[in-house]
């Protein structure tokens, strides 16, 4: 059977691509404590955007839900139209994900798009951040976000960009520290609660280690930062419309 192709929701105009069912083994030793132990995650299939949510796709959600705007809105510095949306909450980032007929991706399901089934501790494999790779720490020249595309070398297996640097992206998961050691095998959901939200991926102000596919950043769901942005999941694609009679 030929694998489904990419589509593109109508609301906000971003594309999806289709991410297959697979196993993984997820942490690393190379990061924090918090990133072991190492185990095997199955996971079913789902449709991850390939983008960040950029300005210009939040501002139609925005125009359609009447919803507040973010921090930094109207930035300088973030606010063109593909840049990726920052400033936004969790609550934010999930009701934008709704609003497109999906959700905020798990740490599994994200970890397991931007590294595979190798094991390769960044999107690309295993080299570290470059300017093409990656939109990240100031000493590579980065001193705010880019567009979201800006560094296509850095890729993930399933063609999906900025999975590193740029902006960090909301998970659904609460933060537990050793919530590897006791997770299910297949599609872990994440703690029933918590105190703090996982983020994943780095930023643009981020050094190497935290673009990588295994770091784990947590925050306060309430946090409104220009470090971190959304990405969205989706279960399904959408179903063809129906012929007219």
């Amino acid at each position: 059977m030929p694998a489904p192709e990419p589509f593109v929701e109508p609301r906000s105009g971003a594309e999806f691509v289709p991410v297959p069912a697979g196993s993984f083994r997820m942490g690393s030793e190379e990061v924090d404590e918090d990133a072991l132990p190492l185990h095997q995650v199955e996971l079913r299939d789902f449709w991850m955007s390939r983008f960040e949510v950029t300005h210009a796709q939040y501002a139609r959600f925005l125009a359609a839900t009447k919803r507040p705007t973010p921090k930094h809105w109207t930035h300088k510095n973030y606010s063109a139209p593909s840049k990726p949306v920052i400033g936004v909450d969790y609550a934010d980032a999930a009701a934008y994900c709704q609003w497109v007929g999906g959700r905020l991706p798990t740490e599994a399901e994200w970890e397991y798009a931007t590294r595979g089934t190798d094991g390769r501790p960044f999107p690309w494999g295993k080299e570290l951040p470059d300017a093409s790779r990656a939109v990240h720490h100031r000493d590579v020249g980065f001193g705010f976000t880019l567009p979201v595309g800006s560094a296509p070398r850095g890729v993930s297996p399933f063609g999906i960009h900025d999975l590193a640097g740029n902006v960090f992206e909301w998970c659904a998961d609460w933060y537990e520290a050793d919530y590897y050691a006791h997770s299910p095998a297949a599609n872990p959901p994440g703690p029933e609660k918590g105190r703090l939200r996982v983020v994943r991926g780095g930023a643009w102000i981020s050094l190497p280690d935290a673009c990588h596919a295994a770091a784990r950043g947590k925050v306060p769901p309430e946090t409104r930062s220009a470090l971190i942005g959304v990405r969205v999941i989706r279960d399904s694609a959408p179903k063809p419309a129906s012929p007219r009679q």
